[in-house]
């Protein structure tokens, strides 16, 4: 018997399961997918746009919360909840450091960089790297299956 049952290995029900098992709760993941191709659309990824309010490790100059919210504002047409994106911009400052935790590396900016260098952290090998790195995470912390 498991406590969280997890469908699907894609980015977010991977992140579910390893904070679930953070948690200290018995995880089963399965993924439908065979090996080679698991992950779902999270494979195509590159980056993570994230709030900072001075120069990081890899992200450069600032970028603060109001205008990471002022950009989630255009891109959406107003049509967002306003309290709830506030609360994941504010916490974006602190995922690379729990996806270090679980294996992701992350590039360095490159000088003369596009300005995605100051709101976007890239991972290294792209979304592929990133899937097998909380896979890698996960199957050390736990059980994961294939159906």
């Amino acid at each position: 018997m498991v406590d969280v049952l997890v469908i699907g290995g894609g980015n977010a029900a991977l992140c579910a399961a390893l904070t679930a098992r953070e948690a200290g709760a018995s995880v089963l993941l399965l993924e439908a997918a065979p090996r080679e191709w698991r992950g779902g659309n999270s494979q195509h990824t590159r980056n993570l746009r994230c709030m900072h309010d001075a120069p990081q490790d890899v992200l450069v100059e600032s970028y603060p919360e109001e205008e990471f919210w002022q950009d989630l504002w255009r891109v959406t047409d107003g049509n967002t909840n306003e309290a709830l994106a506030r609360l994941v911009i504010r916490t974006s400052s602190q995922c690379r450091d729990w996806m270090r935790k679980h294996g992701v590396n992350f590039q360095p900016p490159l000088s003369g960089a596009l300005h995605v260098a100051r709101t976007n952290a890239f991972f290294m090998g792209g979304g592929k790297a990133l899937v097998n790195a909380y896979y890698r995470s996960a199957e050390t912390a736990g059980r994961t299956d294939s159906l």
